[in-house]
């Protein structure tokens, strides 16, 4: 009571003051609000807890007067909030475990300003400590379900206490049960009783579990309305259950996924019919409910991509049939022709004959076929094998007709993890555009023209826990791959008289959101991805070119045009080591700003960006001095499809630089660097 007393004094001094000076209270808006003594709880949570803000910067309040919904409204300071706010301090940190915290306030009131400047002074005394832990009603249960309990829980003896740990550590417990048939468990307490003598906690969890429930009949539902429809047996394989087994909260949730990534089906729900248990039979219930997508579909494709770090105008045309000969198969083709920096094209001399032999043509012209059996082995696992025709041009001198047949073999490890086996057989040939200047410049470059048959075996695991694929802002995505060109043809000899290459490539992914607001106001991604690829056993070929590392572009550093950046010389032949990493801040700006007319400004943000790495040829080549940097500015535009985005970047530092112009400190800002940004477009954010 005493330090409520101090409050209200302290809350009454202010007022008074407030009041001799003629400046109403409420006018005064909170400056500054600061934690002292606090030592093991940091002020970020501490200031989570309050109620009160601090007031915005001048900069947001100004935009807040031209419109609500652009900037912050100012904050002021409340003492009846102020007292609440207190009381909110005083029980988080009892909810942390310092039942014998003290705290203070004091109020500095700046009548010039017009502002207050809170301090809550803090003793946190002895932190308490769980010293026993009991579960009771426990006595009886499989062994299974005990040992499932019993591992990694939340709350431990000797662990702090902490009331937000022991309610995630009740909710374990109780999904635990449920996992393992036990649908009616109830929670008869969750006692913490402190001991004054050593200020620490008996924690006690009691629950009576009920009887223990099996999975009953299975009845699958399709909606009339589709025109198709899958067979039964179909969908009864790709649930994690059957009839007999123990309910399973998290089996019905895994085959509602497994379902969901057939493709096939518009929409899936699995639910458990729980009124439906009786005494006598124990069981539960259980209807799937599916709508089945068209089976068939003729889809024409125009659009623009980030593919292969460039930006790419994409016409085309594809075939899908979801249920190919039953099972749920998934049957495709695709025709496409995707031309890079299209304003460069002379589309006379294309459509007059040249074709995509034509100099100013840079892309790519592909057709596809692939089928996928989505039940392999279990039900977490597909099989898809294809085949492609591809000519690919990334250099006006010649480019590369490839012919490639693959397997894929793909499995869902757990939740958020996949793996896969890709097996490649690859041909791979030099054309030049002419005989003359395109065969000089192969000569040059030391490219042995011969066609490459090569075989290759890529492994990859990839763990995505990002909380929206189109626009996330909270998760990650980690993957890792390893790539191995050469040890079947070289085990039996050779798969055709052409040269194949033989090497080891190892390339790793990590991209991180955090959005510090909870708002969605200021998002952070980071990105860093790197690789190498090495020669072995006296390959009898290089490394052939798609299989290279380049730099430079939309998806990489964006100071520089797709296929430009490069320790190694030219650029667009790529190299074997690659290091990257790429900052962006999204900036929501106009998040609540709403729509005027047809445009909706509520879908417009902005983002700041920094990009560095480079490709060298080897790894031992690979020097600090070399790494390139950018920086920019982007506007993003949010679709259904993703955000459509353009970039503008400037090189910040330029390892092929001269060496007196390599930093932009060194260059004049508006006509040496400004004047050489690079813009890019795309869809999807850059990662």
């Amino acid at each position: 009571m005493k330090y409520r007393l101090i409050i209200f004094c302290c809350i009454i001094a202010c007022v008074w003051s407030v009041a001799y000076s003629q400046i109403p209270w409420r006018e005064l808006e909170v400056a500054k609000i600061r934690f002292e003594g606090n030592e093991e709880l940091r002020d970020d949570a501490l200031i989570a807890t309050l109620q009160m803000r601090e007031t915005p910067s001048g900069i947001w309040k100004f935009l807040y007067k031209i419109s609500e919904k652009l900037g912050d409204k100012p904050e002021y300071f409340d003492p009846i909030v102020f007292e609440a706010d207190y009381i909110r301090l005083q029980a988080f940190y009892q909810d942390q475990g310092f039942f014998n915290c003290k705290i203070d306030t004091a109020i500095a009131v700046n009548l010039n300003n017009k502002s207050v400047e809170l301090t809550f002074r803090i003793d946190e005394g002895k932190r308490s400590l769980i010293d026993t832990l009991k579960l009771l009603g426990f006595s009886d249960l499989p062994n299974d379900l005990m040992e499932e309990i019993t591992q990694n829980p939340l709350v431990k003896v000797g662990d702090p206490f902490i009331m937000d740990r022991v309610v995630a550590e009740r909710a374990r417990i109780v999904n635990a049960f449920f996992n393992n048939g036990y649908v009616g468990v109830r929670v008869d307490s969750v006692l913490p009783v402190r001991y004054a003598s050593t200020n620490n906690i008996k924690l006690s969890f009691a629950f009576t579990p009920g009887k223990r429930y099996q999975f009953g009949i299975i009845a699958i539902q399709q909606d009339s309305t589709a025109v198709g429809r899958v067979e039964d047996d179909v969908i009864r394989r790709h649930l994690d259950f059957a009839r007999g087994d123990f309910f399973n909260e998290s089996k019905k949730v895994d085959s509602e996924r497994n379902l969901n990534r057939l493709g096939v089906f518009e929409a899936s729900r699995i639910e458990a019919v729980v009124g439906s248990q009786t005494d006598s039979l124990l069981e539960v219930p259980t209807r799937v409910f599916v709508r089945s997508r068209p089976f068939q579909e003729l889809l024409p494709e125009i659009g623009v991509n980030d593919e292969n770090n460039a930006f790419n105008i994409l016409m085309g045309i594809g075939y899908n049939n979801r249920n190919f000969y039953g099972g749920a198969r998934n049957f495709s083709t695709r025709f496409r022709v995707q031309l890079q920096s299209i304003q460069d094209v002379e589309f006379k001399r294309v459509f007059g004959g040249t074709g995509l032999r034509d100099s100013s043509v840079i892309g790519n012209a592909e057709i596809s076929a692939q089928m996928t059996q989505p039940y392999f082995l279990n039900n977490k696992t597909s099989f898809t094998p294809s085949l492609s025709v591809m000519v690919d041009k990334r250099h006006k001198y010649y480019f590369n007709p490839i012919l490639r047949g693959s397997l894929r073999v793909l499995s869902q490890t757990a939740t958020y993890t996949t793996a896969s086996i890709d097996w490649n057989l690859e041909r791979i040939g030099y054309e030049p555009i002419d005989a003359k200047t395109g065969a000089l410049f192969l000569d040059s470059l030391s490219i042995d023209r011969r066609p490459q048959f090569n075989s290759i075996i890529a492994v990859t695991l990839q763990r995505d826990k990002r909380n929206d694929v189109f626009y996330p802002s909270a998760g990650f995505l980690h993957s890792t791959s390893i790539e191995e060109a050469g040890l079947l043809p070289a085990a039996i000899g050779g798969i055709s008289d052409l040269p194949y290459s033989r090497y080891i490539k190892v390339s790793g992914l990590g991209q991180w959101y955090w959005d510090p607001s909870g708002q969605r106001k200021l998002i952070w991604a980071l990105r860093l991805r790197g690789g190498f690829a090495e020669l072995y056993g006296h390959s009898p070929a290089p490394i052939p070119i798609n299989r290279r590392f380049f730099a430079g572009g939309s998806g990489s550093v964006r100071g520089w045009k797709a296929r430009e950046l490069g320790a190694v010389y030219p650029a667009s032949e790529g190299g074997n080591a690659l290091f990257e990493g790429n900052l962006e801040a999204r900036w929501n700006l106009l998040k609540d700003a709403g729509r005027w007319g047809f445009i909706e400004f509520n879908k417009f943000s902005f983002v700041l960006f920094y990009d560095m790495g480079n490709v060298w040829k080897e790894v031992k080549n690979i020097r600090l001095n070399e790494v390139a940097m950018a920086a920019g500015i982007g506007i993003r535009y949010d679709t259904v499809a993703g955000p459509i985005r353009i970039d503008f970047g400037f090189r910040v530092y330029d390892p092929d630089a001269p060496i007196d112009g390599r930093w932009i400190t060194q260059r004049k800002f508006f006509t040496e660097t400004l004047s050489n940004f690079v813009p890019h477009f795309g869809i999807g954010h850059a990662f």
